[in-house]
């Protein structure tokens, strides 16, 4: 239990710390101007209130006084009731001073001479008339251990996130050499043009010598164009050995840095079980403060997951547990009279599936009464009396995470002031995930938060509006559709669809941005639409155009920087252009708060055919029937012509009989292995340029490097076979 303690003590003093900076600098913004930042006051109530939260979490009673009443202040001035001075300010500064004093003492709970005045001055702010001194404690038979330092832990975890960032830097630049390769592509391509150009010239020339009289001039200019093409084939030459070098090298380099990505992201991931010590503890304590018999049950079978993303998760599960105790779970009495056991059962559970994480929280307590909260929001004018009958559960559900809502009859120290869910759903909205709310319907109420297991590259769907590119999570994708335009109707005023027989609400997302720009359809009879999801939640938006998925690494889940779910950072993709970062969860929620009625505008543009490009041809050579099977539906999928061969002997006589464009080869092949096939191809003058792919599960280093000095200009393991990274070698060489 005290290796626990020491544990949990050496988190606090992490975030004790964080919250502590945060509030001193956001006094100091407010103090600029006069205390009317209405978004710097909402943030400093909010780390009160959570540094309130995490220390009774891990008992520091002395902190957890200071917070309170530092959260009941930014509330009165929140309010209008209190005035923030400069010497209020000052209060709150020494307050702040006071915690920290507290963090040095033995176990925390002791009192240093700083904490007496501190609360003094906070209880005269707010005309609290001070409690009566203690009963001296008995000292314990054993010193208390005091904090910890974790200057090491936290020196250490920054140069971690800095070797993660580093490795993403690695992938970013090889990424963008694509574009090097492709301009050496055509460099290579212009080059060839002009020496078939001036061996033409050449040809015309040699005939006209037959005329005596230009036989001189033409030998002149024949002589010319000999040394032309000379040196035109030689720099020919050298830029073909720079293009295969640079792109094995590319090649080289962008494997390692996802080698190094995925080693470090491996190194991040941690038990979930450290993210449940001791809220054991603290649902303990608080029914027993609140008189209430609870059995806590906990379970995380095994997962792991960033240790960033469980850090981020301790606050929202902490803020659930305690409305599961306080605002969920009867009295004893209360549960016998609705013929419930006297005990009542809180349930944390985290789970993964696939890339997300799972956390749910459940109790078999009172539920969420959906009456109670139209009352409210109707009192608040969060909704109108005409509207509140007809507002569903799930609607009604959203509305418990506005900040400052509550349906409390009183403020508590524990509960009451609306900020426990609000906190949960920034927490969730930070990290691109999504919560819900479910009713049982066997009494109480469940709560799930789904988040990525990692806050690693991020698989996006990248779409279009007028000029501007969004990536939204691919999770929040439920589907893509290419709905028809006369297809629209409008019910009770608002655009809708009907998709698997069930009508859905149709915005643009234009509209939800607030961008005064028409819906650009692909054909003038046909709009682009992705379904999104959240929870039970479903939302059909057009958009002009979409585009493709995307690997991209979120830098910054911050707080949105407008309304509608645009992130504060975009999001940098592999060709360097920049996309804002889109939340699903925030899109249907701004759909269903906004009610937006506005019909759908389109800008009509005439269809104009595509024009008929010739896909390259791609020959595949493999001993193996299943692996030419799978390369070849693989590559027909993506629009390739593809032929087949066993060996490299067979593989020589198609490609003298065709050529192909690219040559995808395994090394272990009968009559004629890859390396000699790979051979024979750059002796043959008309097969020497045709770039050669290595797909095979020969994976020692010497044989990867023989097969690139070969000539090969990529070399794909098998066991680690990713059709993604195969096509993305293709795409990039052909």
């Amino acid at each position: 239990m005290k290796d626990i303690r020491q544990k949990l003590l050496a988190v606090f003093q992490v975030e004790h710390r964080d919250h502590v900076e945060q509030i001193r600098s956001l006094l100091g913004h407010m103090g600029k101007t006069n205390g009317s930042a209405g978004t710097e006051l909402e943030e400093a109530f909010r780390r009160a209130h959570s540094l309130k939260g995490a220390a009774r979490a891990v008992g520091l009673l002395p902190i957890e006084g200071l917070a309170h009443r530092m959260e009941t202040l930014f509330s009165r001035v929140r309010q209008g009731t209190l005035a923030l001075t400069p010497e209020i300010n000052e209060v709150v500064l020494r307050a702040l001073d006071a915690t920290e004093d507290c963090t040095t003492t033995p176990g925390g709970n002791g009192s240093p001479a700083s904490f007496s005045p501190a609360l003094a001055a906070l209880n005269q702010v707010l005309g609290i008339e001070p409690e009566p001194a203690p009963a001296p404690v008995a000292e314990p038979e054993a010193p208390v251990q005091p904090f910890q330092p974790v200057e090491t832990v936290r020196i250490t975890v920054q140069n971690f996130d800095g070797l993660f960032r580093s490795a993403d830097r690695v992938l970013t630049v090889s990424q963008r050499q694509d574009e090097v390769a492709e301009k050496l592509n055509r460099l290579s391509a212009d080059l060839a043009l002009i020496e078939r150009a001036s061996e033409r010239v050449r040809s015309t020339s040699a005939s006209a010598v037959r005329h005596p009289e230009a036989r001189r001039e033409v030998a002149r200019i024949s002589a010319v164009l000999v040394s032309m093409e000379r040196q035109i084939r030689t720099v020919s030459r050298r830029a073909g050995a720079i293009r295969r070098q640079h792109e094995r090298s590319t090649w080289t380099i962008r494997q390692l840095g996802r080698q190094l990505q995925r080693d470090v992201w491996e190194a991040r991931m941690v038990p979930a079980e450290s993210l449940l010590e001791g809220f054991g503890k603290m649902v303990r304590d608080l029914s027993r403060q609140e008189g209430k018999e609870i059995e806590f049950r906990s379970a995380s079978a095994g997962v792991h997951a960033d240790r960033r993303v469980l850090e981020a998760l301790k606050d929202p599960i902490m803020h659930l547990l305690r409305n599961a105790v306080t605002h969920g779970i009867e009295t004893p009495a209360e549960r016998v009279d609705k013929g419930k056991p006297a005990r009542g059962l809180v349930t944390l559970r985290v789970e993964t599936n696939g890339q997300r994480l799972t956390v749910a929280v459940q109790d078999d307590g009172r539920g969420v009464d959906y009456r109670r909260v139209a009352e409210v929001a109707v009192r608040e004018g969060v909704l109108s009396e005409t509207d509140a009958p007809r507002t569903s559960p799930a609607e009604l559900a959203r509305i418990l995470l506005r900040p400052g809502f509550s349906t409390a009859e009183t403020v508590t120290s524990l509960s009451g002031r609306g900020m426990g869910l609000s906190v949960v759903y920034e927490a969730v909205r930070r990290l691109q995930g999504d919560l819900d709310i479910q009713p049982d319907t066997a009494g109480g109420s469940a709560i799930s938060l789904r988040v990525p297991l990692s806050i690693a590259t991020h698989r996006l769907l990248l779409t279009k509006c007028g000029p501007h590119l969004f990536a939204i999570p691919i999770h929040g994708v439920e589907s893509l559709r290419r709905i028809k335009v006369a297809s629209v109707e409008s019910v009770e005023g608002r655009p809708t669809i009907v998709l698997n027989n069930q009508p859905m609400t149709l915005i643009s997302l234009t509209s939800l941005l607030g961008l005064d720009q028409p819906v650009a359809p692909a054909a003038s009879e046909t709009i682009r639409v992705m379904v999104l999801r959240s929870g039970i939640q479903r939302l059909a938006v057009a958009v002009d155009d979409i585009l493709r998925e995307a690997n991209a690494v979120i830098q910054d889940l911050g707080p949105a920087a407008c309304c509608g779910g645009i992130a504060s950072a975009g999001v940098a993709l592999e060709d360097g252009s920049i996309a804002f970062l889109l939340n699903p969860m925030d899109l249907i929620r701004t759909a269903m708060e906004s009610r937006v009625r506005a019909p759908l505008s389109f800008l009509e543009k005439p269809a104009v055919p595509a024009p008929q490009v010739r896909m390259p041809s791609i020959l595949v050579v493999d001993d193996s029937m299943t692996t030419r099977t799978l390369e070849k539906s693989i590559l027909e999928a993506q629009g390739y012509e593809v032929r087949v061969a066993v060996d490299g002997v067979e593989a020589l006589a198609r490609l003298r009989e065709e050529r192909a464009d690219l040559v995808i080869a395994d090394i272990e092949m009968p009559r004629l292995n890859g390396f000699g096939l790979i051979e024979a191809m750059k002796k043959d003058h008309n097969l020497q340029r045709i770039p050669v792919i290595i797909v095979s599960s020969v994976e020692r280093r010497e044989d990867q490097e023989r097969g690139l000095s070969l000539g090969a200009d990529a070399y794909i393991v098998k066991r680690r076979f990713d059709q993604g990274e195969l096509l993305g070698v293709i795409r990039q060489i052909v």
